[in-house]
């Protein structure tokens, strides 16, 4: 046998596969750092390297030259492996959104039915399709969904299927169908109806249900399902292999038929609660047990207290010291202020005070940019015309001795700035501020929109459909379309003098992420909350489909994480007493 490289020792920055074309890792996966983000001419994709306990090397390069030839828009693409004496690999494309852990995080309780259907609908479907072919995904759990404008996405399908075992490493084992604990392990395409079952269940019960025994545990009746539905389903859970699904799309049938069902009786959750614990108490107590349980029920529900909102924080925008509309007029438009340690800040354009509506005008967008609402900019600020550079950024980074960010090969210069996380911008904008005397900081989600809105209702400043020439996307028509940033200001100005507002990279701004506009600023301000695990990242990329470029757009990340088409751009808060002097 061939002596493989040994994943435990690769590192980032490091080169893998041909000389000439190499693969550059950009971050591990996992904590056994057998699967990795790695960019190559441009391109991110997943490498997930051969593991010689896991099985023989035979059935892993022969299981994925079969996996690469599936094809459907809910499954990301999986390409030919790389082998060698030294390297064995396969490679997939990389998905973004968040993985279905992190989404269904913000529905406790369950999903609303729409949003269900929404999720599973194309993945049903992909799996019916691959499943006449005798092929399946074998290790489909909450953390093997993406979801992508509000799709689900099925990511590394069949990767671990030329394994022995499938084990928790792979997959979390709240998900195993009784199969996989057998000796020999079983694998087939109704283990992925199993499991489809009970992530079905997750996003219409909450994700808490996983912890819970399927047989006893689950709710006679669903508020938002006919009681046939429901019982259908419910037969769909069991272990047993013949109540398992023969198709999946008729699973989503029958959840979209029951979309305009008018909602239970409240009273439905106290029936529920009698009727599960009548069916799990002996029969010799069922009777005195059930009279009290009802009338201790009927009591709660009179007496219980309302429940309590979670609270926010709103922290305003720091206020000019002096306000007045003369002072505002009397600023320059733009702005490019020195540095004390030589050389100037990003180029800055004057946006005046406005009022606008926020959100998803155009009905096409996902629940979290939802509703619409007016909100209000009483004073005006500055923002950078471009991206924050590689040029400007490596400035501060030698200057305050951190790391240069990885370019991934493109070049740096008037390139957008990538590969940063949101405290590293954070960072750059408080070096600017000392270098400059006056307050620098990322946009509030307010002013990005508003500036990117340009005073525009439609998905983008100039109209509601990408052309070429406005916007660098996957399919915006640009030479730069899904293989790598462009130089900033490559693409038309809004109306308000600024670039890249749609598309290039991704741009951090302050906010905490929330997951509508339920209870958001109506004036100017900062949007924090008291769990604040989640960032904001809006404009969309390179890499995005044109939907996730839209004004209205917002999707959340960690703000240690950093990524090939993230980067972010920088406001300055209008200081009167000194910029008047500077106008002057």
């Amino acid at each position: 046998m061939n002596d493989f490289y040994d994943s435990q020792k690769l590192k980032i920055g490091q080169h893998v596969g041909v000389e000439l074309d190499p693969y550059v890792l950009n971050y591990p996966v996992d904590s056994s750092k057998t699967t990795w983000v790695a960019d190559q001419g441009g391109r991110p994709f997943v490498l997930r390297f051969f593991q010689p306990k896991k099985g023989k090397v035979e059935d892993f390069l022969q299981n994925a030259r079969k996996y690469a030839s599936v094809k459907h828009p809910a499954i990301t693409p999986n390409y030919p492996p790389f082998y060698s004496n030294l390297w064995v690999f396969s490679c997939s494309a990389v998905c973004g959104g968040e993985n279905l852990y992190s989404f269904l995080g913000k529905y406790p309780d369950g999903a609303p039915l729409n949003v269900v259907i929404g999720l599973f609908d194309n993945m049903a479907k992909a799996l019916d399709q691959v499943h006449k072919n005798g092929l399946f995904h074998g290790h489909l759990d909450l953390n093997s969904i993406h979801v992508v404008n509000g799709l689900g996405i099925m990511t590394g399908f069949g990767c671990y299927n030329w394994m022995k075992r499938i084990e928790e490493t792979e997959m979390d084992v709240r998900l195993f169908p009784p199969e996989y604990s057998k000796k020999e392990q079983k694998r087939a395409p109704i283990s992925d109806s199993f499991a489809f079952m009970k992530l079905l269940m997750a996003a219409l019960l909450g994700e808490s249900i996983l912890d819970k025994d399927f047989a006893t545990s689950l709710p006679d009746t669903h508020p938002n399902l006919s009681d046939a539905t429901w019982s259908r389903l419910l037969k769909w859970s069991r272990e047993s292999e013949r109540h398992r699904p023969k198709s999946l799309t008729e699973v989503i049938q029958m959840l979209r038929a029951n979309l305009y069902k008018p909602e239970a009786n409240p009273s439905s959750s106290t029936k529920r609660a009698i009727k599960r614990y009548i069916r799990n108490t002996s029969s010799k107590t069922m009777i005195i047990a059930g009279a009290s349980l009802a009338s201790g029920l009927i009591a709660a529900v009179i007496l219980w207290p309302e429940p309590r909102q979670e609270e926010t924080v709103n922290a305003p925008t720091p206020e000019p010291k002096v306000e007045a509309q003369t002072h505002f007029e009397a600023l320059p438009q733009t702005l490019e202020e020195p540095l004390i340690s030589g050389g100037t800040a990003p180029k800055i354009e004057k946006i005046p005070p406005a009022t606008f509506m926020m959100g998803d005008q155009n009905r096409i967008g996902d629940d979290n940019e939802k509703p619409v609402h007016e909100v209000d900019i009483p004073n005006g600020f500055f923002i950078s015309k471009h991206e924050v550079t590689f040029d400007q950024y490596d400035r501060f980074a030698k200057a305050t001795g951190r790391d240069l960010p990885p370019d991934n090969g493109w070049g740096r210069g008037q390139r957008p700035v990538i590969n940063v996380s949101w405290y590293d911008a954070k960072a750059y904008t408080a070096w600017l501020s000392d270098q400059t005397n006056e307050e620098y900081r990322l946009p509030t989600e307010i002013e990005w929109e508003y500036s990117a809105r340009a005073d525009s209702s439609t998905a983008f400043w100039y109209g509601n459909n990408v052309k070429p020439g406005y916007s660098v996307c996957d399919s915006c028509g640009s030479q730069w379309d899904g293989v790598s940033t462009a130089p900033v200001g490559s693409q038309a100005s809004n109306p308000l003098g600024l670039f890249d507002m749609h598309g290039n990279v991704a741009e951090w701004v302050e906010d905490c992420y929330h997951d509508s506009y339920e209870g958001a600023p109506s004036k100017n301000q900062v949007w924090l909350s008291d769990q604040c695990d989640s960032r904001v990242l809006r404009g969309g990329s390179w890499f995005d489909i044109p939907r996730v470029g839209r004004s209205a757009t917002r999707y959340r990340a960690e703000p240690t994480l950093k990524a090939s088409n993230w980067g972010f751009r920088v406001v300055r808060i209008i200081q009167q007493h000194d910029d008047i002097s500077k106008s002057e």
